[in-house]
């Protein structure tokens, strides 16, 4: 008992995402009724499908059927040959169920697809985008990868400038972009691009990716402001100290040197080195202290001078070996 098939095309070519049909002949070799009932096994089970699924045999008649594979176009298809069986699964007699193998030849297809993040980018000397490349084929992919400018005012700096990606797996590589010449001050200036992607060699058609490189001014357009402003605030700070803070200092300088019991010269003025004072030893008249000025009588035997020390024009000179400086007063 039992039965036999046979396959009309032992090897069915498939492109992913159609369909292919082979016809299956049943023979019942059995002596009584018998119906069968066809299941498609192997990896290309999923994709089958046989009409009629049942078919009910006289003994020693046979009859066709017809199986139908699907491939989806999807990276898990897997190109190349993909074996199968259609079994007949007798009901009268489980134990004569027969298969008869064969195998689908599925085609390899790409479908590629890329995108640049961000689109838009921005900068004085350089921008950077990141390109995305989605393999949703079933075959690897190898993609080259191009800049475009038809104005040549941008160079690119591709990393890497070639990208393999294997089937149902993103690849992505790093795009610079340079302006060829920057500028100092002024609004910004719109440089667009393109990115080529070459995945079926050199003379297929690539697929084209539009980009925007927002080229900026080296020098920000507040820093003129900004220099404006630093400098009005340094010319307040400097009529501030010249008008207000200098003067305060200087006048409470003179009111803690009459509080600690100094007093400057008659006629004296300070900074302005004019002529003042009691005079050198030898009684010839010395510029003014100008603040230096002594609160300490002389010890015995020494000879008290106060007035400014100048070493070109009031030099003093020790007559017994010594000199004895008592107060020394800076303005």
């Amino acid at each position: 008992m039992g039965a036999t098939i046979a396959l009309a095309q032992p090897t069915l070519p498939v492109e992913p995402g159609q369909e292919a049909t082979v016809e299956v002949t049943v023979q019942n070799n059995g002596t009584v009724v018998d119906q069968f009932t066809f299941e498609i096994v192997g990896d290309a089970g999923a994709w089958a499908t046989a009409d009629p699924p049942t078919l009910s045999l006289f003994p020693g008649a046979q009859e066709r059927t017809r199986i139908t594979f699907r491939p989806p176009r999807e990276p898990s298809t897997t190109a190349g040959i993909v074996r199968f069986g259609v079994m007949a699964r007798s009901r009268e007699d489980p134990a004569g169920s027969t298969v008869e193998e064969g195998a689908l030849d599925v085609a390899p297809f790409l479908a590629p697809s890329a995108e640049l993040i961000p689109r838009t980018s921005h900068g004085s000397r350089r921008a950077r985008h990141e390109l995305a490349i989605d393999n949703r084929g079933n075959v690897p992919m190898d993609a080259a990868l191009e800049g475009l400018d038809a104005d040549r005012l941008l160079r690119f700096d591709l990393d890497p400038p070639n990208v393999s990606v294997p089937p149902g797996v993103a690849g992505f590589a790093n795009v610079a972009v340079k302006p060829v010449r920057a500028f100092w001050r002024g609004p910004a200036k719109s440089r667009p691009f393109q990115l080529a992607v070459r995945t079926g060699g050199p003379d297929s058609e690539p697929l084209l990716l539009d980009g925007n490189f927002l080229q900026e001014s080296i020098l920000p357009w507040w820093f003129v402001r900004a220099l404006l402003l630093l400098a009005g605030l340094l010319v307040a700070l400097l009529l501030l100290w010249v008008l207000f803070l200098k003067p305060q200092i200087t006048s409470s300088a003179a009111e803690a040197l009459v509080d600690f019991g100094f007093s400057p010269k008659p006629g004296s003025a300070a900074g302005n080195g004019g002529n003042g004072g009691d005079g050198g030893p030898d009684g010839s008249p010395t510029p003014a202290a100008s603040g230096l000025v002594t609160v300490t009588p002389a010890p015995s035997g020494l000879t008290e001078v106060d007035g400014r020390l100048d070493t070109t024009q009031n030099s003093l000179s020790p007559t017994s070996g010594t000199l004895s400086i008592t107060d020394l007063i800076f303005s």
